[in-house]
């Protein structure tokens, strides 16, 4: 195939099941999927023109105002930053057989010198710790890798920072939970899971995993043509 370029979210593909990853980037045969919806697009936007608005001022918005964030602060080039949120300029890491891994990301902490990835997320309920890293930790270790490729060092851990709706004031406004996790990140774990995946895609087609439903539907749908 051509040259290799994957992201966070097609890695998480690969973590999930190897088969319809190899389907996907190889045949360009996609998982079924429903309609996306837009209220998270939507938090996102107005999230970011929040913490954007404190960027300008050199201060943190009041729910980082706690002590795991001491000593922190925003990322202050606005912006590069912008750049680095735009998929088509993300943050970039080229691999030794020339594959690419790039990724967008949210936002940016700083601590001493040294960066912190950190992401908005919304969600229905509060989460657990345990909930955070099952879903989020290969995209924090890939934002990780990619910061310390562009000579960015990094702290080791990253923030995830969720909003959950909580209630209805009088006036119609919701107000929502907020809640920080920190999560530690490794970016040889990323490297390794990247490169497995990338020898994956110059191979044969991967097995079947019975326990994934797309390939089962993937299979009936070919042995029905």
């Amino acid at each position: 195939m051509n040259q290799v370029r994957l992201s966070p979210s097609t890695l998480n593909l690969f973590l999930e099941c190897q088969r319809c990853f190899w389907f996907d980037k190889v045949k360009s045969i996609k998982r079924p999927r429903g309609i996306f919806p837009s209220l998270p697009g939507g938090m996102d936007r107005v999230i970011k023109a929040h913490f954007d608005s404190f960027r300008t001022k050199g201060s943190l918005p009041a729910e980082l105002n706690k002590a795991e964030f001491d000593g922190i602060k925003l990322f202050a080039n606005q912006a590069q930053l912008e750049k680095w949120r735009n998929w088509k300029t993300g943050l970039e890491y080229r691999d030794s057989d020339g594959s690419i891994l790039s990724g967008a990301i949210d936002d940016l902490l700083v601590k001493d010198d040294r960066y912190i990835p950190f992401d908005y997320k919304t969600k229905g309920s509060v989460t657990t710790e345990a909930d955070a890293v099952k879903y989020y930790q290969n995209q924090l270790d890939c934002y990780t890798l990619l910061l310390h490729e562009n000579k960015m060092p990094t702290a080791g851990y990253a923030f995830l920072l969720y909003y959950s709706p909580k209630s209805v004031a009088e006036q119609g406004n919701v107000l929502f939970e907020l809640q920080a996790v920190k999560i530690p990140t490794d970016p040889e774990r990323a490297r390794t899971t990247f490169r497995k995946a990338v020898a994956l895609l110059k191979g044969p087609t991967p097995p079947v995993n019975s326990q994934c439903e797309y390939c089962a539907w993937l299979g009936k749908y070919q042995g029905s043509k």
